[in-house]
């Protein structure tokens, strides 16, 4: 069985926490993006990543807005184009239940299946691109989490071999 998909996420515009370099910052937003992910009708999966910035030693929260967003409303938050391209994604556990032992494992095994790969390459940042990072989010019903239950999926960014 394969365990890694292989998905594009497109430009779309979406919400950016800025820095999350505090619980107040991390609690509002995920406060403000789940009021507004309850207020969207029929919707199936998460729209939420959250990537750690290496650059800046920091983590940052990206909320994936709808195509009909009225970008009027959101005031507390600026506007950004959704970092896009090719992911290599899989499940793993949520990283606070274990301490981020099957979240590192998982990585690994995504780039380990890239670097045999002989039609990816992964992602490497750098003057003039955009910059990417592994990003994730909960896959799982909140409600699940207080059962111990937290599945996530894990997003690593990939180019197609030969792309700059």
């Amino acid at each position: 069985m394969q365990s890694v998909r292989i998905i594009e996420i497109p430009k779309i515009k979406a919400v950016f926490s800025g820095p999350l370099s505090s619980k107040e910052k991390f609690e509002k937003f995920i406060k403000w993006f789940s009021e507004y992910h309850a207020s969207l009708k029929g919707e199936l999966f998460p729209r939420d990543f959250m990537w750690y910035n290496e650059r800046m030693n920091v983590r940052e929260w990206f909320y994936a807005l709808p195509p009909n967003a009225d970008l009027q409303q959101i005031t507390d938050y600026e506007i950004v184009d959704l970092p896009s391209g090719l992911y290599a994604a899989a499940s793993c556990l949520n990283a606070d239940l274990d301490g981020a032992e099957d979240w590192l494992s998982t990585r690994q095994e995504i780039n380990d299946w890239v670097q045999k790969s002989d039609k990816f390459d992964l992602y490497v940042n750098g003057e003039g691109r955009e910059e990417r990072y592994p990003m994730f989010h909960i896959v799982s019903p909140g409600w699940m989490m207080e059962k111990g239950i937290s599945i996530e999926d894990l997003y690593v960014p990939i180019v197609e071999k030969g792309e700059k």
